[in-house]
């Protein structure tokens, strides 16, 4: 009776220990999660864990800064403070800002240090994950020349080459005897039945087929020659290759740059404007080595910089001289997203024409587009006048030829 009290009392107590044990993992990984969000919100558009960005790499920080987590939470409170100021880790700091031309960094004076220690605890996590998967392809090298030393003799065998050999004379025995039962069995044909082109002859040569064939002839070329002038100056899908590599993707779409910070004319005048090299190197300076092509694109940029010699892209768009369009006029006043004329920009690594930007295609954009008669002023006077509370660009001019053609 007593053993028994006493196992059921080990039970009990190994049970709570385990439940401890798994509340501790469970709420270290929903630590490390949500110090995935904070370091992607606040960290990854200047840092990554293992490769430098604008910053440093941060894989290996906790080692560089001593193990003193208080000293980092200082650091990233108010960087500028720390440098200039004198803790203990000051002198290093000072070194890193240096190293790092000077690029000072963004003081988060509104993270508590709880937040920052779940982003220090994502940085480890993450650095030991990378380690394990380093681990993990050193051994699948060296382990790659013993596996094929060992099958470096499993030549294909003799035998092999016998069967494969076998079997194609049988196959060809098998075609052959096909072919001559399909001549004994094939019926003879009976004398005076007229063949099938003597039956067709009349029919195709007859006065009404040939009309016929040369009507549908005529329809085809006609549709066919219809098709191709109406294309005439139509690009949808036009993809050229440019002097630079550059992604959109990574750009616009996983570091969510506005299209405005390179196409600067887009709210000003007529024309986007392809950005200059000076724009890129905002970044560049910081940034010569990209997630995806590396240091070899952006090499490119640095040496159109330093020499003086722009980039010379190749246009895409490009709409036929009679026609006037005017981009401050839609994204500016009409508030007219990028992507509604451009396509999905942000998901793609090279850009295309998405669509054909034909009369057609516009003329339908000006039916259907509501103008919003609220947010701009423009518009006040106008929508006193109105009846409808809703009204297409159609109705106030948006087909009439001189819109859109000088």
């Amino acid at each position: 009776m007593e053993l028994r009290y006493l196992c059921s009392g080990f039970h009990m107590q190994m049970k709570l220990r385990m439940r401890a044990l798994l509340l501790a993992v469970g709420v270290g990984l929903l630590w490390a999660q949500d110090g995935k969000a904070l370091f992607q919100a606040n960290c990854a558009s200047c840092h990554a864990v293992n490769r430098r960005v604008v910053g440093p790499a941060l894989k290996g920080v906790h080692e560089r800064w001593g193990n003193d987590e208080q000293e980092i939470i200082k650091f990233v409170h108010n960087s500028q403070a720390y440098i200039n100021g004198n803790f203990k880790n000051s002198a290093y700091a000072k070194k890193l800002f240096e190293q790092y031309n000077r690029a000072v960094m963004t003081a988060f004076t509104g993270l508590s240090d709880a937040e920052i220690k779940a982003i220090l605890d994502y940085i480890k996590a993450e650095t030991e994950a990378l380690a394990k998967a380093e681990g993990g392809q050193a051994t699948g090298a060296a382990g790659a020349p013993a596996a094929s030393s060992a099958g470096g003799g499993s030549d294909i065998s003799p035998i092999l080459w016998v069967l494969v050999l076998a079997l194609g004379a049988i196959a060809a025995a098998l075609l052959v005897a096909t072919l001559a039962l399909s001549r004994l069995l094939r019926p003879e044909s009976e004398e005076g039945k007229p063949s099938l082109w003597e039956r067709l002859r009349p029919i195709v040569t007859s006065k009404r087929f040939v009309a016929l064939l040369v009507l549908v002839g005529f329809v085809w070329w006609v549709s066919a020659t219809t098709v191709k002038a109406r294309s005439v100056g139509l690009h949808k899908g036009y993809q050229p290759v440019q002097p630079v590599a550059f992604s959109h993707k990574t750009h616009a779409g996983e570091y969510k740059i506005a299209c405005q910070y390179c196409h600067i004319g887009v709210e000003k005048g007529k024309s986007a404007t392809i950005p200059s090299t000076n724009i890129c190197m905002n970044c560049h300076t910081y940034i010569q080595e990209g997630s995806k092509y590396g240091k070899k694109e952006i090499a490119k940029i640095i040496e159109s910089y330093e020499t003086g010699k722009p980039i010379e892209w190749v246009r895409i768009h490009n709409l036929p001289d009679l026609v006037y369009f005017n981009h401050a006029q839609h994204v500016k006043v009409g508030g007219i997203a990028c992507q509604t004329c451009h396509g999905p920009v942000e998901e793609m690594d090279e850009v295309y024409q998405y669509n054909d930007l034909s009369m057609g295609w516009c003329i339908n954009c000006h039916r259907q587009t509501k103008v919003d008669l609220t947010a701009n002023p423009y518009y006040t006077r106008l929508h006193e006048q109105l009846k409808e509370k809703e009204v297409t660009v159609e109705r106030i001019g948006g087909l009439e030829c001189s819109k859109c053609h000088y």
